[in-house]
């Protein structure tokens, strides 16, 4: 008899000594993420001691059938504990790394370029001739130092496109040192044919960047969000969020990449905006804070590549199109050459499309006759419906390849603790958020770009649009 009693009270110990473990590891989980209201927190603590206390007093009875259920309890308490504290633990690692997880570093590349018919087949064999380089490029006085450093060179500088390209053909110059994304721009100009030339050597340059730690403690904060193109440099997707904790309102406000604006920090010079993010996320930041006389605490920088696996992941997303069009980009991806990939045709309606013909949709602007100004809205609506995707039901499937991809798509200066404070806010007070749109507009023009003597297609902006849509991101800030 006394047997019995020591091997029921061990039992006991054991089943007590598991559920407190599990208990206790599901509960430190939740208050790790610091997402669960004290409220919600206090009744699951109830709920789990309940659990604890009935599964040890089934199990404590002689009863086959009540011994049965205790079992049942202890199962099925177990299994939702461990996976409960898989995913919450899961999501806890997803947030310290997904948020503030800005770098103050960037690398900008550097190209050596000369003729393919020339005499250069490598960077020793420059040595002591004449290099050219445009000299408003980003970081270029960095650069041709660095070059220096490796052959020894006369640097002539340029600030007229056509006499550089004149000069590299005629061999006044032996090769040209030009940063990536103006290389890229130089490929779309009919004077520069990117055949009769060879990169024979990429320098690539550490830049250090101010990361930028506005914040704010208030109910309301502005978040920049710029989504770079294949070079990762220009930002062709430019928006505005406003988020009001009070109003439970997200404004979002989108500027073409085209806008002609002043450029932040570059003496009052005139560019389209999408050239800012050569200068880094700050450039773009600031420059859009100049525009609409507003604070902007936070930035993301959106990775153009990401965005396609993030969109396969979730299986595909939906884009709603109200009329036909046949994109005039080929689904292809990291490369401006549409002659590798089929052009998409997109059905009036709405339809699931996956990750590259997102990306495709997204890039598209000349087959509308809004162009950018489609363009800003499409990406509207394709960032709304992958956020709607992102919290449904269909995430649990496969939540952490879903996790990994959102936090291979960004970097950002967002603290983690302003995300959990919104979400906590959220499920405390059951919130439903409500968005809100609106792009600025301007006139089709043509001026200097790239801060070069070329000329090009510009926006002019509205004066009366630009002035509205500030006001609207203030009156939503209140």
């Amino acid at each position: 008899m006394i047997k019995v009693k020591r091997k029921l009270k061990l039992k006991l110990l054991i089943f007590l000594l598991l559920n407190v473990i599990m208990g206790g590891l599901f509960l430190f989980s939740i208050i790790k993420i610091n997402m669960i209201p004290i409220k919600y927190l206090i009744l699951l603590i109830v709920v789990i001691l309940l659990l604890i206390i009935s599964n040890l007093y089934l199990i404590s009875k002689k009863k086959v059938i009540l011994n049965i259920f205790g079992y049942i309890i202890f199962t099925i308490f177990s299994l939702l504990t461990i996976v409960g504290s898989y995913y919450i633990l899961k999501t806890n690692n997803f947030l310290d790394g997904a948020f503030n997880n800005a770098k103050n570093t960037y690398v900008s590349n550097y190209y050596v370029i000369s003729l393919k018919e020339g005499n250069y087949n490598n960077l020793n064999d420059l040595s002591m001739t004449t290099i050219g380089y445009y000299d408003s490029l980003p970081h270029i006085d960095m650069a041709i130092n660095d070059l220096k450093d490796k052959i020894p060179f006369d640097s002539k500088s340029y600030n007229d496109i056509s006499l550089f390209i004149n000069d590299l053909d005629n061999g006044v110059i032996s090769a040209f040192l030009v940063e990536k994304s103006f290389y890229n721009f130089l490929g779309e100009l009919d004077e520069f044919d990117n055949e009769k030339y060879s990169i024979i050597y990429q320098l690539d340059l550490e830049i250090e960047e101010e990361v930028s730690e506005v914040g704010t403690d208030g109910d309301s904060f502005n978040i920049y969000i710029g989504g770079t193109d294949f070079t990762e440099m220009y930002t062709d997707f430019n928006m505005i969020v406003t988020i009001n904790k009070k109003t439970h309102k997200i404004l979002l406000t989108s500027t073409p990449r085209d806008f002609y604006v002043e450029l932040d920090g570059k003496g009052g010079a005139k560019d389209l905006l999408g050239y800012a993010g050569v200068w880094g996320i700050n450039t773009s930041r600031k420059t859009l804070e100049n525009l609409y006389d507003i604070d902007i605490d936070y930035y993301v920088k959106i990775n153009t590549s990401s965005l396609v696996g993030l969109v396969d992941t979730l299986g595909g997303v939906e884009f709603c199109a109200d009329q036909d069009f046949t994109t005039t980009h080929a689904l292809v991806l990291g490369t401006y050459d549409d002659s590798k990939g089929q052009k998409l045709h997109v059905p009036k309606g709405c339809n699931e499309y996956n990750g590259i013909e997102i990306l495709t949709i997204a890039r598209e602007r000349l087959a509308f006759v809004g162009g950018d100004r489609q363009r800003q809205k499409n990406c509207q609506q394709i960032m709304i419906n992958i956020f709607n995707k992102l919290i449904s039901t269909e995430l649990i499937k496969n939540y952490a390849e879903i996790l990994n991809a959102v936090s291979d798509l960004y970097t950002t200066n967002i603290p983690k603790e302003l995300v959990t404070s919104l979400a906590k806010d959220t499920i405390n007070k059951g919130i439903k958020w409500t968005f809100e749109q609106q792009s600025v507009n301007g006139s089709d023009s043509r001026g200097n770009v790239h801060l070069s003597n070329y000329i090009a297609y510009v926006m002019i902006p509205n004066e009366d649009s630009v002035r509205k849509a500030s006001y609207a991101i203030k009156q939503a800030m209140k």
